[in-house]
Parts: structure tokens; sequence; C-alpha cells
């Protein structure tokens, strides 16, 4: 029962991408933090170190550490592969590669007076998050999709046909436009489906994702003594997110009914939010450092813009595209604080190795509707429930390491990303990051290059109402390099 349920929830919002749900709250909530190619090789475990642009998002004492001011840039490639396992032992592959950049800032470095070495101001933008990935699933089965549009005409007791648009139009009305549903010859406010009898039906299913989360950022801060190093940060975190399943059917060549059909589902989500985080990192001894950082929630104003696309070849020859209207939705997601605690060690001109803790209380985000330009009567109160119930705190830990060997930079790190589901769910949904990288680093230029392997696990839905999914493993490769300057 749990996984079924897991599943049920988890999934709403795959299957039907247009309904906003906690799960969008998880999404926008989950960070990366990639950034530039030091920061990747490192684990982006930097709490206590300091002086890279990247690390601002996460500590923003790091800017009190800089002792010149730098200006940096990072494109990087990212690949997303898929293996998609159902419960009948189907197998099938996927990918996806996109390029972006990771990082790109300046930070202005100006020699102080008194206790105060130095202050520094930073303006820049941090990748956080990747969304782009394919997913593929083949399958069979007895119990076609059609089902859910019969369900959903039948579950009052029936309805008039000229009502189907206006009650469903971004489901059973596409079905019932395209001649797959069809009332009953006995009783006109009842349905079937022209798949009703036909058996071991080919399932294809495509899942594509596009887009990503970044963050521009305003910093400042200040190095006190050589000693205590301060900073504080404006973020302006900025969502782009694309939706994009196409699911189909199709009979046996000996079926008597000899039909398929395909239904494409797009979501596009957009938009802008804002942040401040606060941050110190202190000297205790030339060789140890710790470092802290609060992160205040994100609050997001997002958009939706959705529709769904059914097209339909019929036994007699004839074919249908039927499209919904066009869809679109305001509103607000509120993601949580975070805490984030870091200590480094300083190993002479050898190396650095340093962790990081954080904090996140996925339990405390919730969703509401924007109501600027009127209300739809939106009521996110039962996904704010789930929320509660569902998500939990959670610890992401951050390792990383350099070791210098001049000009040369060699650097690994670790990231484990904690499950935000609460432990009464069967499935895991933790993420693992392995890291590794190389550097050159010279009095007024550097080069670096990172290479990032997460591992994660996930299940997909093929048709969620009558329990059918796939397991999915997923792997993204991430390739960065960044150019500095420091002057």
């Amino acid at each position: 029962m749990k996984k079924s349920y897991f599943l049920f929830i988890s999934l709403f919002f795959v299957q039907f991408g247009y309904a906003q749900n906690e799960f969008d709250v998880l999404r926008y909530s989950s960070h990366d933090f990639y950034g530039d190619a030091r920061f990747n090789a490192m684990g982006g475990s930097f709490g206590a170190l300091g002086a890279n642009m990247s690390s601002l998002s996460v500590n923003p004492g790091g800017i009190g550490v800089y002792k010149s001011s730098d200006f940096s840039f990072t494109p990087a490639f990212h690949y997303n592969f898929t293996e998609s396992m159902t419960q009948s032992g189907g197998s099938d592959f996927d990918g996806k590669l996109n390029f972006h950049f990771g990082n790109v800032g300046f930070v202005g470095n100006f020699k102080s007076s008194g206790n105060w070495e130095s202050v520094s101001f930073g303006i820049g933008y941090n990748r956080t998050a990747n969304y782009s990935s394919r997913i593929s699933i083949k399958s069979t089965t007895d119990d076609s999709y059609l089902d859910t549009y019969v369900d959903e005409l039948n579950a009052t007791g029936g309805i008039i046909g000229d009502e189907i648009g206006d009650a469903f139009p971004f489901s059973a009305d596409l079905g019932y436009q395209a001649y797959l549903v069809n009332p009953l010859v006995t009783d006109s406010l009842m349905y079937d489906h022209v798949l009703e009898n036909s058996k071991n039906i080919t399932q294809i299913t495509n899942y594509q994702t596009k887009g990503g989360a970044g963050e521009m950022y305003f910093a400042f801060g200040g190095n006190y003594s050589d000693r205590l190093y301060l900073g504080a940060l404006m973020g302006i975190p900025m969502v782009r997110y694309v939706y994009d399943r196409t699911y189909s059917e199709t009979t046996e060549l000996s079926d008597t009914m000899n039909t398929s059909f395909s239904v494409n589902d797009y979501v596009k989500t957009s938009g802008t939010g804002i942040n401040l985080k606060l941050g110190l990192i202190y000297k205790i001894v030339d060789w140890f450092r710790i470092g802290a950082a609060f992160h205040t929630p994100t609050v997001y104003a997002l958009t939706d813009n959705y529709e769904t696309t059914l097209n339909a070849e019929l036994k007699d020859g004839s074919s249908y595209e039927i499209t919904s209207p066009y869809g679109s939705f305001d509103y607000f997601v509120t993601t949580p604080y975070r805490f984030v605690s870091s200590a480094s060690f300083i190993i002479g001109k050898y190396g650095v190795i340093n962790g990081d803790y954080e904090i996140v209380d996925y339990s405390s985000a919730y969703l509401r509707e924007d109501k600027t330009l009127g209300s739809s009567g939106a009521d996110f109160s039962v996904e704010n429930q789930n929320i509660r119930n569902n998500f939990e705190m959670t610890q992401n830990i951050r390792i990383g390491t350099e070791w210098r060997l001049d000009p040369f930079r060699i650097r690994a790190g670790y990231r484990y990303l904690g499950d935000p589901m609460s432990n009464q769910f069967s499935a895991s949904n933790n993420a693992n990051v392995y890291s590794l990288g190389f550097g050159i680093k010279q009095d007024e230029y550097y080069f670096d290059m990172g290479y990032a392997l997460k591992t994660y696990n996930t299940q997909s839905p093929i048709v969620s109402e009558h329990n059918e999914f796939a397991d999915v493993n997923l792997k993204d490769h991430h390739i960065s390099f960044t150019l500095g300057f420091r002057f």
C-alpha cells in the first residue's frame, strides 16, 4: 500500500502536467548548486574556503576572503542518460544533451582602513539546477488509457455530450471529439471506448524535460582583521521548465478495432523569485576555518502555460487531431529555508579539505495562488497539507579537496543529497554526486575543468490510474570549463 500511495501522489504532476501541486515545490526547492569548474570538481564544497564566485550562492561570507578582483565565465555541458525497466521486464534507453553557462560573474575588491582589511562587491549568475532529461518506456497492457476518460465521464452518473467540452477540456473531451470514446447505445449519458475488448496493446511513453534554474546575485562583504569574513547576498533566481510527454497506444494487427492514438501533454513553467543569504567564515587558526550561512526562503512568482493534443487513427481510415484550449495559471511557490555549516583544513601550501553540512526543511514550503489579476478560486490547502505530511527536514553533505602542484591543481569531491520524502514511504529519493577535475593557476589568470556524475532513481508512470509504472535509473554527466582573470 505504501508503494502504491507513493506512486500516486509523487507522479500525479507527471501524469497531469498542468495541475500545480506539492511536487512543483519539491522541484524548485531542490538545488544541485552547479557553477564554475573548480566548485563543481570539489563537489560544491566551499563553505569555509570562499574566494570563489559559485560558493557565494552557498555561503556569501566567502566574498570577504577575496584579496583581488576577479572575473570568470563557465560554459558547461550536461548529458542525462536514462534506463527504464517495466514491471513486465521490458527495458529501454534514452538520453539528452544540453549546453548552458554554469557561471559568469565579477567581484571587485578594494582595500579598506582600520581593522577592515578590504571590502568586496560581486555581481553574477550561478546555475543551481538542470531539468534536461529524456525517458523512453516501451510496454504492453490489456487496460487502455481510454479507461481514464470513460471513468471521468461515468463517475457522477453520466454526462450529456454537449457538456463534456466544458467539464473535461484537457482530458475526456479529446477522446470524445476523436470518436475514441462514445455514448452507450442503451444509455446516451454513459460511455465506453473503442478498445474496450482489446488485448496486448503496445504502449510507448516518451518524457522530455528541458530547462534549468539559476540565480543572478548581488553580493557585498568584507575582511575584518584577516580573521572574520562577512557577506550578504540578494539572489534573483530564475526558473524555466518544459515538460513534454507523449503517450501512444497501438493495437495488434489482428485486432478487429485496428486503432492507434497518441496523447501529448505540454507544460511550460517560467518565473523569477527573490531571496536573501547571510554568511560568515572565521579563521580560528591559520590551518582551520569554520563557516555558517542562512538562506531565507525563495518566493517564486511562476506561470504555467499548457495544452494537450490527441491524434487518432481509427479502423475505418479516418484520422483526427484534437487540441485542448491553451491554459495559463499564475501562482507562487515558497521554498524552504536552509542552514549551512562548514569546516575547512588548510594544509600549508599543499592543499585544502572542506566539508559542508546543509539542513533543508522541505515541510516548511507552500503554494498559493497569484491573485494579482483576479482569482480563479484555486485552493492549495490539500497540497500544502501534503507538503507538511509527506516532506521532512533532510541533510545534504558536500566534501571536497584540492591539491597543489604549481601551477597545477588536482581536485575531487562528493555530494550526498538527502531524501526529502518522509520515511513512511518505501522508495528512496536521495542522490549521489561524484566529481573530479584539474586546473592551472597563474598570477593573472586561471583555467579549470570539472566533471561530475550524479546517480539517482525515479519511478515514471505509464498509466498511473492502472498502477502501471517503470523504474528509471538516471545518470547526469556534467562537464564544465572555467576561464578566469584576477587583477
